[in-house]
Parts: C-alpha cells; sequence; structure tokens
C-alpha cells in the first residue's frame, strides 16, 4: 500500500512538474518576444499591457502600472492582484472580467470609448478609452491599452461637458446650446449654419499610424480650432474623429462654402508643419431651411458627411432635401425611375471644356439629369446608385447614348462646330461584348463616328477590376471610342497598369484643384500627375475649376484643358446649341 501511495505521488509531482515546465516554457517564449516590445512602449504615456491567453499581465509598462497599481519590481503578475479596478456600468464588473467579456463577444480587434474605470477601494474614476489587439506577437496573448486622460479624474457630478482627448466641449454640450440657438434664432427670426468635420479614410488612417498616433492627429486638430483659426465658429467635438462648428449670421450658402474651404485648407496646412497630411470634408445643413430642432439638424449633418465622403476628398456639401427623402425610401425611387424612364423626364445638360488660355472649346461633357415632377431638378449622384443596385442603370445608360447620338446628329445637320462629347459611363454589370453590338446598331442608325465621342470612366472604377477593365478598354478603344479616366488623383492608381490602359485623356479631380491658391502639395500631385500623362502621351484636363488664380496656377504648371464654373456651369441643350453658334462666328 505504502509503494503504491509513492508510486501515485510520484506520478502526481512528475505531471504538475511537466505541467509547471510546460507553463514556464510558454512563458519564456512569449518574453523573449516583448523585449522589442518593452524597449519602444515602457514610457508611453498610455498604459500597455500585455496579456497571456489565460489575461495574466505578462508586461506592463510604467503607466501602466501606476494605473493599475502594480509593484514596479514585479515581471509577472496575476488577475487578482488588480481586482479593485472596475468599470463603472450599471452593474460594476472587475476590469478583467469585462476584457474577456468583450474579447469573447468580438472576433476583431476591440475598441471601446467613454469607459469609466473606478477604484473599489477609494471610489476615485477615470475616463477612459480600451483597445484590445488579439493578433500581436504571434496570436499568443492579446496587447491592451488603456488611455487615461491626466486631468480625467471625475466625480459623480461631472457632467460630460468636456470632451476628455481634446478638451473641446462635448457632443452633449452641442446639443444643449444649438436646441438653444434655435429658440433664439427663431425669436430674431434669424439663420445660423452647422459644418460637420470629418476626416477623410480616417479608419484606414487609424490602422496605418496606430491608435496613439491617430489620436494624436485629432489632437492636432482640435489644437487648430482652439488656437489657431481666425473664423468666428464655436466648435464641438463629435464621436470619434468628427468635428461640429456653428456658424452665426449667415448670408448665403456660398458664405458657408468659402468658410469651410478655408478651414479645410488652414487645417492641412497647419498639420503639414508636423508632416500629417490629410484631406477633410464637410457636411453643412442650415437653420432653419434643414431642420428645426438641433437632434433634426445634426442628423442631416451626418448624412451630408457621408454623402460628400463617398463623392471624393476634402469635398462640402450642403445638406439636400430631396437626397434625404430619397435615401429613406429606396424603394419608392425605384418605381419612380422606372415611370421617369418611360416619361422621359431624365434630361441631358452640357458643360464645355476649354483651354486653360480660354482660346479654343475642345469638347463637351453630358450630364444627366431628371426633371422630378415633384422634387424639382435632381443631380445623378441622388438616385444612380440606386439604380445601379436594381439594374434599371442599363436602361437610363441606353437613353443617354441614344439622346446624345440624337443630339449630336441634330447639331451636324446644322452645321455647328465639330466638338467630341464625353458620356460618363460605368463598367460595372456591363457585359462588354453585347454593350458594342448595341452600340454599333446605335451608331449605325444615326450614322455617326465613334471617334467623335468619349466615355469618362471613374478612376476607383477602373481599378476595382484592372484585369476586366483592360479588356473592356482595349475593345471599346478597337470600336472606335475615346476613353477618360475621371477624378484621377483619388484611387492611388498604379503605374504599371495606368500604362495597360488605352486612355486618351486624365481629368484631374476636383478636390485637387478646388484649393490650388494656397496648398503647394497639391500643386505638386498636380505637377507629378502631368508628368504622368507626358510619358503615357494623354491629354490632362482639370475639372472644377473656379478662381482665375486656380486657372493660371494651372496654366503655369502646363495643364492645357480645363472645365468648371470659371468657364461655364452646364446648361441645357439649347443654351450650349447657343454657345456653338457663337463658336461658328
Amino acid at each position: 500500500m505504502l509503494y503504491l501511495c509513492i508510486g501515485v505521488f510520484g506520478v502526481l509531482s512528475l505531471g504538475l512538474l511537466y505541467i509547471y515546465k510546460r507553463y514556464q516554457k510558454q512563458y519564456l517564449s512569449v518574453s523573449k518576444e516583448l523585449n522589442f516590445f518593452k524597449k519602444e512602449k515602457e514610457y508611453y504615456s498610455e498604459a500597455m499591457l500585455f496579456l497571456s491567453n489565460n489575461l495574466d499581465i505578462v508586461y506592463a509598462n510604467l503607466s501602466a502600472k501606476m494605473l493599475l497599481n502594480l509593484e514596479k519590481k514585479d515581471k509577472y503578475y496575476k488577475q487578482q492582484q488588480v481586482n479593485f479596478v472596475q468599470v463603472s456600468q450599471k452593474n460594476k464588473i472587475d476590469l478583467f472580467e469585462f476584457i474577456k467579456k468583450e474579447i469573447h463577444s468580438y472576433e476583431d480587434d476591440i475598441y471601446m470609448d467613454n469607459i469609466v474605470l473606478e477604484y473599489s477601494q477609494s471610489k476615485q474614476k477615470k475616463n477612459a478609452k480600451i483597445f484590445i489587439d488579439r493578433n500581436s506577437i504571434d496570436n499568443k496573448g492579446y496587447t491592451c491599452i488603456i488611455e487615461v486622460d491626466d486631468l480625467a479624474e471625475i466625480t459623480e457630478e461631472d457632467d460630460g461637458s468636456v470632451d476628455f482627448l481634446t478638451k473641446l466641449p462635448s457632443q452633449f454640450v452641442a446639443l444643449t446650446d444649438i436646441n438653444t440657438l434655435v429658440i433664439n434664432s427663431k425669436k430674431r427670426s434669424e439663420s445660423f449654419a452647422l459644418l460637420l468635420f470629418g476626416i477623410d479614410n480616417f479608419y484606414e488612417i487609424q490602422t496605418a499610424l496606430g491608435y496613439t498616433l491617430a489620436n494624436d492627429m485629432i489632437k492636432k486638430v482640435a489644437d487648430y480650432f482652439m488656437y489657431e483659426s481666425n473664423e468666428d465658429l464655436i466648435v464641438y467635438k463629435m464621436g470619434c474623429d468628427k468635428f461640429l462648428a456653428v456658424m452665426q449670421d449667415v448670408s448665403s450658402e456660398e458664405s458657408i462654402y468659402k468658410v469651410a474651404k478655408r478651414t479645410i485648407i488652414n487645417i492641412q496646412q497647419y498639420l503639414q508643419n508636423d508632416n500629417i497630411r490629410i484631406s477633410i470634408s464637410v457636411g453643412g445643413a442650415i437653420y432653419p431651411t434643414h431642420g428645426l430642432n438641433a437632434t433634426k439638424l445634426i442628423n442631416n449633418i451626418y448624412t451630408t458627411l457621408y454623402r460628400a465622403q463617398e463623392d471624393g476628398e476634402s469635398n462640402v456639401l450642403i445638406s439636400d432635401e430631396v437626397a434625404i427623402a430619397i435615401d429613406k425610401d429606396e424603394k419608392r425611387l425605384n418605381e419612380e425611375i422606372l415611370r421617369a424612364i418611360e416619361n422621359k423626364e431624365f434630361v441631358l445638360y452640357y458643360q464645355p471644356t476649354f483651354t486653360t488660355r480660354m482660346e479654343d472649346m475642345i469638347g463637351v461633357e453630358a450630364l444627366l439629369r431628371w426633371q422630378h415632377p415633384k422634387m424639382g431638378l435632381i443631380a445623378p449622384d441622388k438616385f444612380l446608385k440606386i439604380a445601379q443596385k436594381t439594374g434599371l442603370i442599363v436602361e437610363i445608360g441606353k437613353y443617354v447614348f441614344e439622346e446624345v447620338l440624337r443630339q449630336r446628329k441634330e447639331w451636324n445637320s446644322k452645321g455647328y462646330k465639330d466638338v467630341q462629347i464625353t458620356i460618363n459611363f460605368s463598367l460595372k454589370g456591363i457585359v462588354i461584348d453585347e454593350f458594342i453590338e448595341k452600340l454599333e446598331k446605335l451608331f449605325d442608325k444615326y450614322q455617326l463616328n465613334p471617334s467623335d465621342f468619349n466615355l469618362d470612366i471613374t478612376e476607383e472604377d477602373a481599378m476595382s477590376n484592372i484585369d476586366k477593365t483592360i479588356n473592356d478598354f482595349k475593345k471599346l478603344k478597337k470600336f472606335g471610342l475615346g476613353l477618360s479616366l475621371d477624378r484621377f488623383g483619388t484611387a492611388y492608381s498604379s503605374f504599371k497598369y495606368l500604362q495597360m490602359l488605352p486612355i486618351s485623356n486624365i481629368k484631374i479631380d476636383r478636390t485637387l484643384v478646388f484649393d490650388l491658391d494656397d496648398n503647394k502639395y497639391h500643386q505638386k500631385s498636380i505637377e507629378s500627375i502631368l508628368a504622368i500623362a507626358k510619358i503615357m502621351g494623354c491629354n490632362v484636363i482639370a475639372e472644377g475649376v473656379e478662381t482665375s488664380n486656380s486657372l493660371k496656377i494651372l496654366n503655369d504648371l502646363g495643364c492645357k484643358y480645363a472645365q468648371g464654373y470659371m468657364f461655364s456651369k452646364p446648361m441645357k441643350a439649347s443654351d450650349f446649341q447657343e454657345l456653338l453658334k457663337e463658336e461658328d462666328e
């Protein structure tokens, strides 16, 4: 019996020794890989932890040790050593139980904002943001970053009126202040504007730079608004990367555009001093036109900002009640598009392209509009995306081609100047051989030459499926059509792929043009595009030219062709016909 007990005890001892050795080996393996981590993060202001799969603390930098009251000499900590830190919720929960719960709830990396940490003994509270990366250090644990504002020790009386990252007034204050402003403006019959500034592609930037540097960038933008801005704006920090500005005594939409564009340029220049390059878009709304209370106005500027960012970078867009109504009822809109095709409610407007020396008109772009019986004239960005989803884009495309060819035939019969007509076109959902077969029938019907027409395909659309694009472009070129890469400078095309596309023109996106007077970075970008186009043997057309200064800069840089309000707004076919008459005289 004694021998049996000794044997069992021996086996257990060996088993425990094996487990200990195995655990120690795993720990040592992770510890070796932490060496670089320790050196880099030890003195960061954020609390940085490396957690094992069991959520024991394998490494804590100095900030983490101070936050969690850990012994500075220890190298390894159990969860029980820090269980006095709780997360204040309806039912308080231990910090590490909270982290464990979140890890088990989500498969991706985790970001949590506005977390309140409470010390169970002192009842002291701190506002925090928590980021958990489950993919760090060869999947052997988790990196946990806890960012706490140095001045964010809060009490029960704290009303959350200041954003703890930027020190700007918070979104909660914004709601109250704007409702008060609504009441006062109504009494005085005055108007005001809200501008929502958002960093374009922020989440991609955050992924590339990391959480800490992205936060530093947001602080820099806040610093600009607090210390550098000369505009008469009241600014609040909204969620994540967004800032809301109140502009009082609004005289016109044009004044809102000017302030928004000027602010974008000034922020970019302010950040360039720290070698930070970003683009910012703005969504705007006006009281009482776009809302009679703070909630409605703020909802509208968020919707408008997202629309602006969908259209490109550094965009400024004022709220449009037509667009908002369309967003809310796609099914109804789909039915109305069908009716519009039958009732011929779609019309074409024409915007000419000139040389930058303003000597000659070298072409014209056909732009689709919807003459809605109730909502008036609607721009294509309000309905084309829905038409693409439902397949009605094909029917609309057939109408556009038919109408452009019919109109060109009419102008030819009257002997007007022979200018190339550009049509905006999307390759999405197009079977190229079937499409060219339909085009052949149309061109035969009107007895026109394909070389008198050009297709504009956006850079983003072209690069979304480059193999299909190369094949489609070659067939369209063989058919005789000219091809342009539209909104160039927004999709970061590879020069390798650009050389494979048989394009005739590159059209510089308006977001690179609108601030040319002040933005040296955009001037350099346009210089680069002109150099690429020269190598490829392409013409370059600058879009969105609105001022004589921008036109002069483009001319000095060597850009020969331009389009925009500086020359002409889009006009009805009858008005463009008068312009053709003048060109012939």
